[in-house]
């Protein structure tokens, strides 16, 4: 067998080694997670039967009782939290009485309204599909939400798989990093890929996109239906999740770029090639957002989610008060978000599950790869033999724009009563939202790791170090998990 033939084996296995801590670990979870799963299992609901929503909606009357019937007190009540083996699990009202009780909560729910209604509708489509496929081979209850969440095991399968070949596009020279980056993307802790939510596709589609950019930018002579496909990739990342529009600057700036760098006949394809990509991703988002003016009567159809959590729009004089303007302020938006991008937002008894040192770890080490890989004395070639540098500094680009996303969101309003963000933490730093850019930051932070052991140092040094961390980062996060191994709601208790 050839090397390259060795090393696809080696990318597969790694795929499914992705695909199955995330089948275990979405297993062990209990429903409904606090990252806004019950919200985001509703839309999944009414996505499946064809229903797209109109503004903010009560919540589906189904979907009200399997999240009443399978939601776990875990995750919000510190007594059920302190003993995760001790309830009886999942509730059963098989009494009159209890029944009669089940029906009025349900009611209630029923009444109230579901502040993600207006999500962006890619996912919910994608999703409700999957969701259809499993109620048609004959799952239900507790197995359909499971089922609900396998989506997710196949996505973080095939994230992997795209960074192997994103790796191999960017580092054709490096097998370390060709297999590097897929081996950290695979385990990476993000928990976001444990429940149900939309975050889980932001970087499938976010990934892809970025990798058609890249062939764009080398100039690659493809048929426009290709550049067109990438065009539909930096839409679908935007329709998956608002935050995808840190993509749109990025795409139109590696659209120029390409073009700038040739001369004559070879600038008036990449015009052309880069035209498709563009007019590819703005015919869908300007669909959306005409269907958001025409029925919802806001082109973002946020401005009702808005009014539900409370939030203000603050003058604009007002903004550049704001504490994210100061050094300790940038110090905590950045550990706070580069934290949650790593390992997510999960709580357990209203307790983060986080470890102090490794947030840390992650803040700090994220910091100092990434600008080792930017200043590294060495640049990666092409196969075409032109220097690379549109791979690290757009992605570069890409990951700060993410990030100034949600600083904008930050300094835009003043959260009024909202639990968070806050008045008094005014900082929104969830890092999922940010995950459109995990490919290029994966490879920028392997290649930083890369970058700071001189040449000398052995490949199986380096391998043993990059085994070591994603070993260590597995290990430390099934001990933050393991209380909801313990739970009496999750599948393992079911089976």
């Amino acid at each position: 067998m050839s090397d390259s033939g060795r090393e696809r084996r080696l990318a597969l296995l790694v795929c499914l080694l992705s695909a199955l801590r995330v089948a275990v670990f979405s297993v062990a979870f209990p429903f409904f997670g606090n990252v806004d799963e019950p919200s985001h299992f509703d839309l999944v609901c009414k996505y499946s039967r064809g229903h797209v929503p109109t503004g903010l909606e009560p919540w589906d009357r189904d979907a009200a009782e399997l999240i009443l019937l399978y939601g776990s007190p875990e995750y919000f009540e510190p007594a059920a939290a302190a003993h995760p083996g001790s309830s009886r699990g999942p509730r059963r009202p098989e009494s009159v009485g209890e029944r009669a009780a089940f029906e009025r909560e349900v009611a209630s729910w029923a009444a109230t309204e579901n502040h993600e209604s207006t999500q962006p509708p890619l996912y919910y489509l994608i999703a409700g599909a999957w969701y259809r496929v499993g109620a048609w081979i004959g799952l239900n209850g507790l197995w359909a939400l499971y089922w609900t969440r396998s989506l997710n095991v196949v996505a973080c399968g095939v994230l992997t798989w795209l960074a192997y070949v994103f790796a191999r596009t960017a580092f054709p020279s490096s097998a370390f990093l060709r297999l590097g980056v897929p081996l950290l993307v695979a385990f990476f802790p993000q928990d976001a890929f444990y429940t149900i939510g939309n975050d889980v596709l932001l970087p499938v589609f976010g990934g892809a996109a970025f990798l058609g950019l890249l062939s764009l930018v080398r100039g690659e002579h493809r048929r426009l239906a290709s550049h067109a496909g990438t065009g539909l990739l930096v839409a679908g990342t935007f329709l998956v999740k608002f935050s995808g529009v840190a993509l749109l600057p990025v795409a139109a700036g590696m659209a120029g770029f390409a073009a700038l760098r040739r001369r004559g006949g070879e600038r008036r394809a990449a015009l052309v090639d880069g035209a498709v990509m563009l007019a590819a991703a703005a015919v869908p988002i300007a669909v959306w957002c005409l269907y958001n003016a025409l029925v919802v009567g806001d082109v973002t159809a946020s401005a009702e989610k808005v009014r539900l959590l409370g939030w203000t729009p603050k003058p604009w004089a007002t903004m550049f008060d704001h504490p994210i303007f100061s050094p300790s302020g940038v110090v905590t938006f950045w550990s706070q978000t580069l934290t949650t991008f790593w390992r997510g937002e999960l709580v357990w008894g209203l307790k983060r599950l986080a470890s102090p040192a490794w947030d840390l770890f992650y803040s700090v080490s994220s910091l100092a790869f990434v600008a080792a890989s930017l200043v590294a004395p060495w640049s990666f070639k092409l196969e075409s033999g032109l220097d690379e540098p549109p791979m690290r500094w757009s992605g570069l680009v890409l990951f700060v724009l993410s990030l100034a996303f949600l600083a904008s969101i930050s300094v835009m309003y003043d959260f009024g009563e909202c639990f968070y963000p806050s008045r008094a933490m005014p900082y929104l730093t969830s890092g999922r939202l940010a995950l459109s850019a995990l490919l290029p930051f994966a490879a920028l932070y392997v290649s930083g790791l890369d970058a700071v052991l001189p040449p000398r140092v052995p490949a199986a040094v380096r391998w043993t170090l990059l085994i070591g961390l994603v070993a260590l980062m597995t290990f430390f996060e099934w001990q933050m998990s393991r209380v909801a191994f313990a739970s009496a709601f999750n599948g393992f208790h079911a089976l």
